[in-house]
Parts: structure tokens; sequence; C-alpha cells
């Protein structure tokens, strides 16, 4: 049965499905700034040790640059994690939405199927006291 609330569900829906979308990008986003996070880390610490076994090798410069960049790289998994976190409480609410437009049309085909069982009990209500009527005239005048 079609309600008032289908055509707001679907839009409802659909940018949910959006929503959906954005956060697995930013899900995605967040996964390779951990993870260019931790090489960089990873390979700093041996270029570190590297350099620590070779008094000939000059790396601070590239061991800065590279701690600035994994600097970045963190800053940039920080804030992918407050967007994601941002994005799933836009998805929190947006399913509240939909649950309750959901309810509402709940509700409303309900109130539709009690008032079309109301209107038939009426019309039974009719016929029976049709027949009873019919019924009890017919039998008055052979009383009489």
């Amino acid at each position: 049965m079609q309600t008032p609330y289908d055509a707001a569900l679907r839009a409802l829906d659909r940018e949910m499905d959006a929503l959906t979308q954005v956060i697995a990008a930013s899900s995605s986003r967040l996964a390779e700034a951990r993870l260019l996070h931790l090489a960089l880390s990873e390979k700093i610490a041996a270029e570190a040790r590297l350099a620590a076994g070779n008094c000939l090798l000059l790396s601070d410069s590239y061991l800065a640059r590279a701690r600035d960049e994994r600097e970045r790289r963190a800053a940039e998994a920080d804030a992918a994690e407050v967007e994601l976190d941002l994005l799933r409480h836009r998805a929190a609410r947006q399913y509240a939405t939909i649950r309750a437009v959901e309810s509402a049309a709940d509700v409303f085909r309900n109130e539709v199927r009690l008032a079309e069982d109301r209107e038939q009990q009426a019309l039974v209500d009719d016929m029976s006291a049709a027949r009873f009527v019919r019924l009890h005239s017919a039998k008055r005048p052979q009383e009489r």
C-alpha cells in the first residue's frame, strides 16, 4: 500500500546510500593515511639504524624531512578520523530519520486498514439491521 511517506523514504534512502559511499571513501582515506604513517615510521627507524651504523652517512636532513612527512600523514589520519566520526554521526541521524518516517508510514497504513475495517463493519451492520427490519416487518402483518 502506498503512503504519502513513500517519496520521502525513497529520497532518504538515496541520501543514505550516498552517505554510505562517502563513509566508505573516508574510511579508505583513513586506512591509507594510517598505512603511510606506519610505513614512514618504519622507514625512518630503518634509516636511523643504518645512519647510526655508518658515521659517513649524513642523514639528518633526510630524517627531518621524513619526520615532517610522517607528522603530516599523522595529521591527515587525524583529520580523516574526525571526518569519519562526523559522517558516522550524520549516518546515525539519517537512519533515525528513516526509522521515524517508516514508523509514520506504518501508522498511516494501520489507520487506513482500521478505517477500511470500520467501513466494512458498518456495511455488515447496516445489512444486518436491514434484514432484521425486513424480517420483523414481515412478521408483523401476519400477527394481525
